[in-house]
């Protein structure tokens, strides 16, 4: 039977559509009607040549063209055929290289070279101002250590001011609130110490009723030996010191039961010897209540004294 054949290439199958002529002089009809971008190029039968890998900043501009050593059938005679060309990557910014001032190439990526300060010189005045120091210290150390020997040795104590007696020859009030005072103190100075001398260089004692002065009287200087007591009368007169009703109530009250609280404060600026050589000077502060029977024959009834630095 009859049988049809189909003569458009496009209808054909893959293979016939592809297929190359028996004869290979004849002229290829096929291949000159499809286009040249659908005909994939034969496979070669030589290798490709292996191209090294460059780092980005040496690798060259042109392109990168890989040729096959002869072109396939059916690809033409023309220039640029059967070649396959790789466009080069773009540099990853178009800064030249930086150079040394040999001349060499720097890279971007490399690291500074180590640069070693130079040794540091200590000027004079530092070393000055080190000495000074290191002096002064010495100085406070050895001197604290001479106090600590010297306390240890002499074990100073502070000297004492004590009321030994008092005697109050007359207190009375004019125009009911001015008062008028005579009083007889017999005070005591002692030194507790075994091998230290104090020497009293001022002293001034104040006397109070409730916290009012009433009278001061100044003592002249003195010294005390060691283990020893210094004893002085102290006349102290007071004369028109106004007070107020409150304490004109409580004169009254306590001349009436006969027993008046006075208080005395004493100033003392004392000075002390250690071992004949050593002396150091300070204050003391004496502070004394006492209690005394009313006058004209007013006598010591109690007395609390403390003295302090």
């Amino acid at each position: 039977m009859f049988q049809s054949r189909e003569t458009n290439p496009h209808f054909q199958p893959r293979a016939q559509r592809y297929a190359q002529p028996h004869d290979p002089d004849a002229p290829n009809a096929l291949a000159s009607q499809v286009p040249q971008r659908f005909i994939p190029s034969p496979p070669s039968h030589s290798p490709l040549p292996v191209v090294p890998l460059l780092p980005r900043s040496h690798r060259p501009s042109s392109h990168l063209s890989i040729s096959s050593p002869r072109p396939g059938p059916g690809l033409g005679s023309g220039p640029g055929q059967g070649h396959v060309s790789i466009p080069p990557r773009p540099p990853p910014y178009s800064r030249p290289p930086h150079t040394s001032h040999q001349g060499t190439p720097v890279s971007h990526h490399s690291s500074p070279p180590l640069r070693v300060p130079p040794p540091r010189k200590t000027k004079h005045l530092t070393w000055l101002i080190a000495v000074c120091c290191v002096l002064f210290w010495i100085i406070i150390i050895l001197g604290g250590l001479i106090l600590l020997i010297v306390y240890l040795a002499f074990r100073p104590r502070y000297p004492k001011f004590d009321i030994t007696s008092a005697s109050l020859n007359a207190a009375y009030l004019d125009l009911g609130y001015l008062l008028n005072v005579d009083m007889t103190l017999l005070a005591n100075f002692t030194n507790p110490n075994k091998k230290v001398n104090v020497e009293f260089r001022y002293m001034v004692i104040n006397l109070y009723f409730e916290g009012t002065l009433i009278a001061a009287r100044y003592v002249k200087p003195l010294s005390v030996s060691r283990k020893g007591y210094q004893l002085r009368d102290v006349h102290m007169v007071s004369s028109q010191i106004p007070f107020s009703r409150i304490h004109v109530a409580h004169l009254n009250e306590q001349m009436r039961t006969g027993r008046i609280m006075f208080e005395a404060k004493s100033f003392l600026r004392t000075t002390s010897t250690l071992g004949g050589f050593f002396r150091y000077s300070y204050w003391l502060h004496g502070h004394c209540k006492f209690v005394v029977s009313g006058p004209p024959s007013g006598m010591l009834v109690a007395k609390s004294c403390v003295t302090k630095r």
